[in-house]
């Protein structure tokens, strides 16, 4: 190499851009399942066994307890103790905790005195990259919640504009396969573009129920859904979600989709839902 070989200049690291309140650094969340309260730790058992024995639980079963136990203001200090763990399709997913301390009382709020097998919680906020403890000896990803909402079934199929002339009994159980179908798509999390366009949707797009029962209406089956990054924008967090019907009588095929963003933490919808190829 000559003496008069120009040699690169070492890069100079440019300053870390400022991180403001709306821009995270961790992958967001948007999932649906149970949430659960557990015992941390032995100790926080204890705890929880000595101040159950000084209070009036006769006749309460046990989630009664839990809950009756937890929302007093003078157990707030043990409700902060207690790991809140959200299980979806049965599986421990995440370690639920709030962005803000005043928030356990919301965490409290998602235990039901009486438990279905319709309850759904809704967790919205940020993956961290520490991963939380468990009695059970499992360590789960831990998620900051910045909304945090419970409903059933029922509740959110009353949000729904029933067609005119379909039965009650009919109008839920076509909601409850579209729902269930959303929920069921391979390893939904709640932590990928693709998860949180399809939970969205799910929770807060009732054109995608309408349709369906349009649909079936038709003699069409629901055959898929699917979500994909979109042609446009697909690096950058639109994704496509689609739904499929497909003729009971003659096997002909109709698709629709609907473009959401999940660029930030808070998806939501670019398009209506119109036909597609």
């Amino acid at each position: 190499m000559s003496d008069d070989t120009v040699m690169p200049e070492a890069a100079t690291a440019a300053p870390p851009a400022a991180e403001t309140p709306h821009e995270h650094r961790h992958p967001f969340v948007f999932a649906i399942g149970r949430i659960h309260a557990r015992f941390r730790d032995p100790g926080v058992e204890q705890e929880f066994n000595q101040v159950v024995s000084g209070t009036d639980t006769n006749g309460l079963t046990t989630d009664e307890v839990l809950r009756d136990v937890l929302a007093r203001p003078e157990n707030l200090y043990l409700a902060r103790q207690m790991q809140y763990v959200l299980t979806i399709q049965g599986v421990d997913t995440y370690d639920v905790v709030p962005s803000y301390s005043g928030d356990y009382d919301k965490l409290v709020g998602t235990l039901r005195s009486v438990p279905t097998a319709l309850d759904l919680d809704v967790v919205v906020g940020v993956r961290g990259h520490a991963e939380g403890s468990s009695c059970a000896g499992l360590a789960l990803p831990v998620v900051e919640f910045q909304q945090l909402y419970s409903f059933d079934r029922r509740s959110l199929f009353k949000a729904i504009q029933k067609p005119d002339g379909m039965s009650t009994k009919r109008f839920r159980a076509i909601a409850d396969e579209v729902l269930t179908k959303i929920l069921q798509i391979t390893e939904n999390s709640g932590g990928t573009p693709a998860d949180r366009a399809a939970n969205f949707v799910a929770c807060r797009y009732a054109a995608v129920y309408l349709r369906t029962f349009e649909a079936f209406a038709t003699d069409y089956a629901l055959t898929a859904i699917t979500v994909q990054p979109a042609a446009v924008g697909g690096d950058e967090g639109v994704m496509s979600f689609t739904v499929t019907y497909t003729s009971r009588t003659t096997d002909l095929r109709e698709s629709y989709s609907v473009q959401v963003s999940t660029q930030y933490m808070n998806p939501y919808l670019l398009t209506r839902l119109t036909p597609s190829l």
